[in-house]
């Protein structure tokens, strides 16, 4: 190859790399879209331990276990040294879970017991979606309308799991 052909080459050569930095740093990444950044500051979450009768606990176990079974580094475990709280009870808002940020290691998690069993068709399923979906913000993730845990249509009686765009998300914010 003689100099000018080799410079081409080289120049081409350096285009590419330089064309897949930018499409990287300028976050082609769709899941980017659906951050909220009002989460957590890390994914590892200790939570002040529960205590319900088994109807309500099997359930939000569950949930934590959802999340901790991902491909993510989310990492939901009880502590009793966190001032992270998940509350049950029944609230006349409309709600059936509600994310708060208390600090960048603290949150509180409401569960509307009032709206999750009058609209619950498989109360156990119900109840994880909604934590699964709390523990989601908590996570840093918004709301949106793909097939996600973060969907606030989706069926809560059959999606107890995040979803594939849900990990995807979370692994790109941390």
């Amino acid at each position: 190859m003689h100099s000018g052909a080799l410079k081409r080459h080289a120049r081409r050569g350096l285009f590419m790399v330089l064309a897949v930095m930018l499409v990287g740093v300028t976050g082609a990444n769709p899941a980017a879209a659906h951050w909220n950044g009002t989460g957590q500051d890390i994914a590892s979450i200790a939570i002040y331990p529960y205590s319900y009768n088994s109807t309500w606990q099997t359930p939000m176990n569950a949930a934590l276990s959802n999340w901790n079974a991902t491909a993510s580094p989310a990492n939901f475990y009880k502590s009793t040294y966190s001032g992270s709280t998940i509350t049950v009870s029944s609230y006349s808002d409309t709600w059936y879970g509600y994310y708060q940020r208390c600090g960048g290691s603290c949150m509180y998690v409401r569960l509307n017991s009032r709206t999750i069993n009058r609209d619950a068709s498989n109360f156990a399923n119900f109840v994880t979606s909604t934590l699964v979906h709390e523990f989601g913000h908590a996570l840093n993730l918004a709301h949106n309308s793909l097939t996600s845990i973060m969907n606030t249509s989706r069926n809560r009686n059959t999606m107890t799991k995040p979803q594939s765009h849900d990990v995807a998300d979370v692994n790109s914010y941390y």
